[in-house]
């Protein structure tokens, strides 16, 4: 094989045989003889399999262009072939072909052909070659998918069960603040009363201690008349010598004012007894009552801590519904990544299959082309002296039809030196007869009148 800038020519019959086997349909005058119309059709073929770019696609862009010119008609097919020309090109350069015009399309030739389907024959096996290297990281971004596929799902059973427990504890939680609402209910209208009662004890103490002060000024006050009525008994034991008769009815006075003092003493003294036992009861109560308080701060205690307990409970529903919002958001992106992971595998599977479909025939394709070589070979020798019998007849065929073209060529000029003669000769017949009307218009325009 001849080489052509960094790839191979192919012979003609190889070439075609090439193209065949990939499903092109091509014949060995399309490329021996080619024709525009038909070497369009072959670059179109070739530009649909490798590219995904169809001719209709190329057509609606020429169009597209179209609408910006006027008498868009005229440069309907001209518009068409560049267009074609500018996305074929993303064929040829890739493959090393990077000189493709628009003559090759215009006007190609057997050599032009060969060498650009070469190029892209040739590209298209070492894109094929490339398989693997392209082929190895879709398998590791795979197992990378696998790999966090795995890990969210770990994650997912993880949020699931932690969603699970909330839930759980969620329930438990409103059971027993369900079953304990009667019971708080109760609490807290049993500290209302504690409260009041309080309230009510502490005025009645309030009182008691009034009254204690003002039996002790009482007291005080039967003291001071005590010591009066000493004093005065002590003026009639140095005033009985005096006056006893006096004397003997002052003291029956005193006496009867001290028996009357000391029923009230003994009075005062049973309200200070029946007061000291009321102080004992009170103080009894009083301890009581700091028990009660103690028992209703701790209910109280308690009722802060349902209520912190309530907030921590709204804060976990608000967690657990943004869990909730997030398990949603997690289970649409696994989804949306499982969706991915099946499309991978698929298209990783149809890859495979179709590289290892693509080797086996390239490699089967390959083994005959080598075998095909030295057939061809051999067969270019006996073409080689069939093509110069048929360049000899060919010369004789030309000269022949040189002379027909001369012969022709001498006919054809006789052909215009009498259809000369004749227009001119119809001109002076044309100018004569316009002459002869004339003459009869004037002739008719000089007749008599009758």
């Amino acid at each position: 094989m001849a080489l052509q800038g960094t790839f191979p020519l192919l012979p003609l019959d190889e070439l075609v045989q090439t193209c065949v086997g990939f499903g092109c349909s091509i014949a060995h005058d399309d490329l021996a003889r080619p024709t525009p119309a038909r070497t369009q059709a072959i670059y179109e073929w070739w530009m649909e399999r490798l590219l995904g770019l169809r001719a209709e696609d190329v057509r609606r862009a020429a169009d597209a262009q179209l609408d910006q010119l006027d008498y868009a008609d005229i440069y309907r097919d001209a518009m068409y072939i560049g267009v074609f020309q500018i996305a074929f090109q993303q064929l040829t350069q890739p493959s090393g072909l990077g000189d493709f015009t628009l003559r090759d399309l215009t006007h190609p030739t057997s050599k032009r052909i060969v060498q650009v389907l070469s190029a892209i024959v040739n590209f298209y096996f070492f894109q094929e070659e490339q398989g693997d290297r392209v082929f190895r990281p879709l398998e590791d971004e795979f197992e990378k998918l696998v790999q966090e596929e795995g890990v969210l799902i770990e994650e997912n059973e993880q949020l699931r069960e932690k969603i699970a427990a909330e839930r759980e504890a969620r329930a438990r939680n409103a059971e027993i603040m369900k079953q304990d609402e009667p019971n708080e209910r109760a609490r807290v209208e049993a500290l209302q009363q504690k409260r009041e009662q309080s309230l009510e004890t502490i005025k009645a103490r309030e009182a008691l201690r009034a009254d204690i002060q003002a039996l002790r000024q009482r007291r005080h006050e039967v003291g001071q008349d005590v010591s009066r009525l000493e004093l005065g008994i002590s003026e009639l034991r140095s005033q009985i010598v005096s006056s006893p008769d006096k004397l003997r009815s002052r003291i029956d006075e005193m006496h009867d004012m001290l028996q009357r003092e000391m029923e009230r003493l003994k009075e005062t003294e049973v309200k200070e007894r029946q007061t000291t036992n009321k102080i004992n009861a009170l103080a009894q109560y009083s301890i009581e009552l700091h028990a009660c308080i103690r028992l209703l701060d701790d209910w109280q205690n308690d009722v802060h801590k349902l209520r912190e307990a309530e907030l921590r409970l709204g804060e976990h529903q608000d967690h657990l519904r943004a869990l909730e919002a997030e398990q949603v958001e997690l289970e649409n992106r696994i989804q949306l990544l499982e969706r991915r992971i099946t499309n991978g595998r698929d298209e990783l599977v149809r890859i495979k299959d179709k590289m290892e479909r693509k080797k086996d025939s390239a490699r089967s394709r390959r083994k005959a082309l080598e075998d095909a070589h030295a057939e061809n070979l051999r067969r270019k020798e006996r073409l080689d002296m069939e093509a110069a019998e048929k360049n000899a007849q060919a010369a004789e065929v030309e000269q022949q039809i040189r002379g027909m073209h001369a012969s022709l060529q001498s006919e054809l000029e006789k052909g215009e030196k009498a259809f000369k003669r004749i227009k001119d000769q119809v001109t002076l017949y044309s100018i004569r007869l316009n002459k002869a009307l004339d003459s009869v218009n004037e002739l008719n325009s000089l007749a008599p009148e009758f």
